[in-house]
């Protein structure tokens, strides 16, 4: 008997191969298919004459069926052509098949067979005039015997769901009906355990699940579609929630006391003052330090906001409690950058900060050195990178481990370094701003602060698109006074596919042309991690007044004399790799300057370079990509090991994601163990959701 776990190669029709097949598409149990939901729909509600449907770019027709013509357009491929008239006017429904030349079979025997003459056939498809005859090149369609029949797929609301070579509509059409009235009846509804919210309807969710994949109208669809999705942001928020207290119960050992010493006189040396959000941004922090429980909160901060003197203020907060800290980075060189400025900002207060890379680990006297300054606690801060993760590095009292870029790591990497110590108080930090609804999901686990402020004294980036010429010469002017400039290109070298100019190349030409007075450097991903960091300090020490590189500089050191920053095909960037790169500029006094080349013909394209140049904000930037790209492909991003929404959307359903956070936090402050009777069906959809997640799930 099929259940709701059952696997689809047990359905009529599907067996081991296509179960291949639907795997691709993420359906591996009935269940998936029942939830296996259209990407869109076609209305064949309304049958239209052929004369009408001619001026339609999809439309449906009804009509008598006539006599049918073959064609052969080229050695390969053959035309079928079928009389189609509705008692008005006359038009050809149009197939096209390819044949292999050396079989004698009629290609087109079953169309013939199901278009007899004199029957009766709905059509659907895209409809075209040429040469003063009317086509219908056909999508679907259906014959009845007479003209009074009802037809099965038409007259309705059709799905059009995801496919992949393989799998045509139809077959998966008939297979998600056949699940659909054997199990849909099965699945958990949780509808009883929320309130009413914004109009949308109070639906079951087998009923929700019907609507969905077979509405009555488009209208009804979308409330089906938010119901259903009500019920989906209400179960993950409610597992977060549980996993969320769950971090609250585990009492940790390490106790902190401001004490001054060292934050006093940290502060002391700085040479500006903490913004209103890096202030907030530390009293979070303190707060959740010096409470009972182990801290896990995100510092999301645009580029050049001061997220690492925030996060140095927490570092000196626990080494002045007598502990030890971490700060990892996903790349040498920005471990290299954190270890700098950390070593600057401590400069004088008799601080042992080391470097932990797998450069600075190399030689066996250096690494066994700094393993007995770890053991022993000398060495209260530790800058590195996956470096740190390896088994033979222990430390005395580690209690603070900050990460930076987190989305860099994976979850097991995360998992390993929160394991170098008993419960320690985790800060991860991302300089990718991402919407509200977004965070909820990504890092709904989690305590969020954003920094949204600059610091004093930057001022903001002032972006423009240009032409080739006029970069340049504004870029020259930089250059002449003892500025730098980085040139960005889409790609390494030249592709014998792709009309894009290449770093290598260009950088040997413009070294000779237009830069020809300058000293220009190249910096791509396919140079050795040690050659990568040379020539980035080479250049921050203004030993290249031009880097040309790859998106490869998204992430580097701050180089406070590099005042413009050229993107080459910036039509080729998405939103967040251009405000990226813009971020490695401005990192000083100065006034400093994006030029985006590019093509404006693509109108994707032309929204994304409006949008940069319109504003500087990373989080309304965010909001954009998240409308552009769709959250699909930022959750896959941000966050591999979170489930993908079977209805719920980001962007529609951000009000839906809110509710259900306090909700769900309600719930589970009030029955965490699920226990009580009502809460039952709610249990159930956590486990079979959550079953293989629910231990890592507070790792964000």
């Amino acid at each position: 008997m099929l259940n709701l776990d059952s696997k689809i190669q047990y359905l009529r029709g599907i067996g081991p191969g296509r179960s291949q097949i639907f795997a691709k598409l993420g359906i591996i149990t009935v269940g998936d298919m029942l939830t296996f939901f259209p990407v869109w729909y076609q209305d064949r509600t309304k049958i239209i004459s052929i004369r009408d449907a001619c001026e339609q770019p999809q439309s449906c027709i009804f009509g008598k069926i006539g006599k049918t013509y073959n064609r052969q357009l080229s050695r390969g491929l053959c035309l079928l052509y079928i009389e189609i008239f509705d008692g008005i006017s006359m038009g050809y429904a149009r197939f096209f098949r390819k044949k292999n030349t050396y079989s004698g079979a009629d290609i087109f025997a079953s169309l013939k067979k199901a278009f007899e003459p004199g029957t009766f056939a709905y059509v659907y498809g895209s409809t075209k005039t040429e040469d003063g005859s009317r086509f219908i090149d056909v999508d679907d369609y259906e014959t009845v015997k007479n003209e009074k029949d009802k037809p099965l797929l038409f007259n309705r609301i059709m799905p059009v769901y995801p496919s992949t070579e393989g799998l045509k509509q139809r077959f998966i059409r008939e297979t998600v009906k056949s699940v659909l009235d054997s199990v849909c009846g099965l699945y958990p509804d949780v509808s009883d355990l929320i309130p009413d919210f914004d109009g949308i309807p109070k639906l079951k969710s087998s009923f929700a699940i019907q609507k969905i994949h077979y509405p009555a109208a488009l209208e009804e669809a979308e409330s089906a579609r938010r119901a259903f999705a009500l019920q989906e942001f209400f179960t993950l928020e409610f597992a977060l929630s549980l996993s969320r207290s769950n971090i609250r119960k585990k009492c940790k050992t390490q106790r902190y006391e401001i004490r001054k010493t060292l934050l006093t006189a940290f502060k002391n040396n700085l040479k500006f003052e903490f913004t209103k959000d890096q202030k907030k941004a530390i009293n979070d922090i303190f707060s959740d330090m010096q409470s009972l429980y182990p801290m896990n909160r995100m510092l999301m901060g645009d580029v050049g906001c001061g997220k690492t003197v925030v996060a140095l203020s927490a570092v000196l907060l626990a080494v002045e409690s007598g502990y030890q800290s971490m700060i990892v980075a996903p790349t040498e060189i920005l471990a290299e950058q954190h270890y700098l400025t950390v070593s600057n900002m401590l400069a004088g207060l008799s601080v042992k900060v080391v470097l932990a890379t797998s450069s600075t680990l190399k030689k066996k006297s250096e690494r066994e050195k700094m393993s007995a300054g770890f053991e022993n606690g000398d060495i209260k801060i530790a800058v590195g990178t996956h470096s740190l993760i390896e088994d033979k590095i222990k430390f005395k009292n580690l209690s603070l481990i900050i990460i930076d870029e987190q989305q860099k790591f994976g979850v097991m990497q995360k998992f390993a370094l929160s394991d170098k110590a008993c419960s320690p108080d985790i800060l991860m930090m991302t300089a990718t701003p991402i919407p509200r609804s977004l965070a909820l999901i990504a890092y709904g686990e989690m305590d969020m602060t954003a920094i949204k402020q600059l610091p004093p004294g930057r001022s903001p980036v002032k972006t423009y698109f240009l032409d080739e010429q006029s970069a340049y010469i504004n870029a020259i002017k930089e250059l002449k006074n003892e500025n730098q400039a980085y040139i960005v290109y889409p790609i390494i070298d030249k592709s014998d596919k792709l009309a894009l100019k290449s770093a290598v190349q260009e950088s040997e030409k413009l070294s000779q042309t237009w830069f020809r007075d300058f000293k220009v450097g190249l910096l791509h991903g396919r140079m050795k991690p040690s050659e990568k960091n040379k020539i980035m300090r080479e250049f921050k020490n203004k030993e290249f007044d031009v880097l040309i590189s790859t998106t490869v500089v998204g992430v580097g050191i701050d180089v406070p004399d590099a005042t413009v920053m050229i993107i080459q095909h910036a039509e080729r960037f998405g939103l967040s790799d251009l405000h990226q790169l813009r971020g490695r500029i401005g990192r000083g006094s100065k006034q400093s300057y994006a030029y985006l080349i590019g093509d404006l013909k693509n109108e994707t394209a032309h929204k994304r370079l409006l949008v940069m140049t319109s504003t500087n904000n990373g989080f309304k930037i965010a909001e954009e990509d998240l409308k552009m790209r769709g959250h699909g492909e930022l959750m896959g991003t941000l966050q591999h090991g979170f489930p993908k929404f079977k209805a719920g959307n980001l962007i529609k359903d951000a009000d839906i994601i809110e509710f259900t956070r306090s909700l769900a936090a309600k719930i589970a402050e009030e029955d965490p163990c699920l226990s009580k009777m009502e809460n039952a069906a709610l249990k159930r959809l956590i486990c079979r959701l959550f079953s293989d997640k629910i231990k890592l799930i507070n790792i964000g």
